[in-house]
């Protein structure tokens, strides 16, 4: 079978996503893969390469997905298409519900440089999609939201790592009653940054 790099990297990203990075070793990876270690070696270098091309990706992709919420007509509406899509998935594989970066964060004393500074990237590149969704809901025609961006944006993608985390367990309804609850409070009151301590 030719060698088809994007279906590799797919079939990684779905080993490290059930089985986490310590619990994938490289037989699994060699069966995942269907590749032999000397090709697996060439191709990424070593196990952790394979990880931090997994991570890069995965977090590209949520990056892009974000970006298109920002530019949609309606972005709120798009927003909770993402978190809908995101958040319930397939439940015959429901730890996929879980953000990949946030349990890779559990074994971040375990990696090496490269793969934790491309999980820090990935959670970094998160909050810039998140920016921009907020941005483009805070600025004409749609003005839902003030306040500062920054901060909103940072609130927003703990949200999601949250609902994520929650729907690993939780039902469908429970989780989309959250986020429809959510959506609500994006666009509520959002206090000023570094108010001043009461004189109480």
């Amino acid at each position: 079978m030719k060698y088809n790099e994007q279906r590799a990297i797919d079939s990684a990203t779905d080993l490290f996503w059930k089985k986490g990075f310590q619990g994938a070793g490289m037989r699994d990876i060699q069966q995942a893969l269907d590749m032999r270690p000397g090709s697996i070696y060439a191709r990424f270098e070593n196990k952790e390469g394979l990880f931090t091309r997994v991570i890069n990706q995965y977090a590209e992709h949520g990056r892009a997905r974000l970006q298109a919420v920002s530019e949609h007509q309606e972005p709120l509406v798009a927003l909770r298409t993402f978190f809908v899509e995101e958040v319930t998935g397939a439940s015959e594989k429901r730890y996929k519900r879980q953000c990949l970066l946030v349990k890779s964060l559990a074994e971040f004393d375990n990696l090496g440089e490269a793969a934790k500074q491309a999980i820090l990237n990935g959670m970094d590149a998160l909050h810039e999609g998140f920016g921009q969704v907020v941005a483009a809901l805070s600025a004409p025609p749609h003005n839902m939201i003030k306040g500062d961006e920054s901060l909103i944006a940072h609130w927003l993608q703990e949200q999601f790592v949250g609902l994520r985390t929650l729907a690993v367990y939780a039902s469908d309804a429970r989780i989309n009653l959250l986020i429809d609850k959510l959506l609500l409070d994006l666009k509520g009151h959002w206090p000023a940054l570094n108010r001043p301590a009461s004189d109480e």
